[in-house]
């Protein structure tokens, strides 16, 4: 399943929020956001703009979200959606009637058919700057053909398949943990080092400097890839608040499926992602939202952990999660915190 930044939606319930007169919640696929009083009802079609969005205020339609803040991104300034939270409700994302978006011809159309409509509204993904250690040189597009790209699904839009995840495999919890995400392939004996988006000039960039520390060529077979997240000192403000970087390994694929974490050298087990060992998987996307928030950290006790993501213990990938075997549960509480 692909991100939707922004897609035409049915709203699913609209409920008062206790002693608000002008607002009230509404829910998006698994989604919760707070919208004006009376804007919507039960069954009607919004455009829903997942958080993360960048909205250019020059837009009237996004306009009244610049006295909240803008930045600007690409020559273009505009309003960045965030979790917010308002009379003890948490919100996240915008839903805007759909009548105000009259270029979205047959929405109805576009809602049956999932469609993406961001590009078609000027919308992209908003993008924190990356440090010059860290972003390097591009030399050349992510090399999928080993790998996807790391990109995990939050749980808020699988609610129409979550039953059929929780019943057809053994889930483990790890800790997500907020950083920068980097890919590592052994490509004919060689490492090869990849962003999120992009494979990078290893010279000189932290993440070589790590893997050569790690020794991870020595662990890999041809073909193999190590996906983690590389976080720490002058990586997203360091929220774990650590010395120094690190490496969480959160996967080790061959042949372009993870491997189990049983059968992972025992050298790059040692900088796993920590795992929860007293969790389980919860029976509803609810439950787990509730489960993740506030959940503490592994890592740094005592902190905040980002939230968690549930990875297929048997190293199975699914359809509904593009091809993935793991999807995220973000902690709002860590959200709000980190204004995220």
């Amino acid at each position: 399943m692909t991100r939707r930044l922004a897609s035409v939606e049915t709203i699913v319930d609209v409920r008062p929020i206790a002693g608000a007169d002008a607002i009230e919640a509404v829910t998006v696929r698994g989604w919760t956001l707070v919208t004006r009083r009376g804007e919507f009802t039960p069954g009607a079609l919004a455009v829903f703009f997942e958080v993360d969005c960048f909205l250019p205020v020059d837009d009237p339609r996004f306009a009244f979200l610049a006295p909240r803040g803008t930045k600007v991104f690409d020559g273009r300034t505009g309003h960045v959606l965030k979790t917010a939270k308002l009379r003890g409700v948490y919100s996240q994302g915008l839903a805007l009637p759909v009548a105000q978006f009259p270029e979205l011809v047959d929405p109805e159309a576009l809602r049956v058919a999932g469609e993406d409509v961001a590009a078609r509204l000027g919308v992209v993904k908003w993008e924190a700057p990356v440090p010059a250690q860290l972003a390097g040189v591009a030399l050349g597009p992510f090399p999928t053909q080993f790998a996807p790209k790391t990109d995990a699904e939050r749980v808020q839009n699988l609610v129409a398949v979550y039953d059929d995840l929780c019943a057809r495999a053994a889930w483990v919890a790890t800790e997500k943990i907020d950083g920068t995400s980097v890919t590592f392939v052994r490509d004919a004996g060689q490492l090869r080092v990849c962003s999120r988006n992009l494979e990078l000039v290893p010279a000189g960039t932290t993440q070589a400097r790590l893997a050569e520390s790690l020794k991870l060529l020595d662990a890999l077979e041809d073909g193999d890839v190590v996906q983690g997240e590389l976080f720490g000192e002058g990586i997203q403000a360091n929220p774990l608040k650590i010395r120094g970087q690190r490496l969480a390994i959160f996967a080790v694929l061959r042949d372009r499926r993870p491997l189990p974490r049983a059968a992972w050298p025992a050298s790059l087990a040692a900088h796993a992602a920590p795992v929860f060992d007293d969790l389980r998987l919860p029976a509803s996307v609810p439950e787990a939202i509730a489960q993740a928030d506030g959940i503490g950290s592994k890592v740094t006790p005592g902190q905040l952990a980002e939230g968690v993501v549930w990875h297929a213990a048997d190293g199975a990938t699914f359809d509904a999660l593009d091809g993935r075997g793991c999807f995220k549960v973000i902690s709002n509480k860590w959200l709000l915190k980190h204004d995220r």
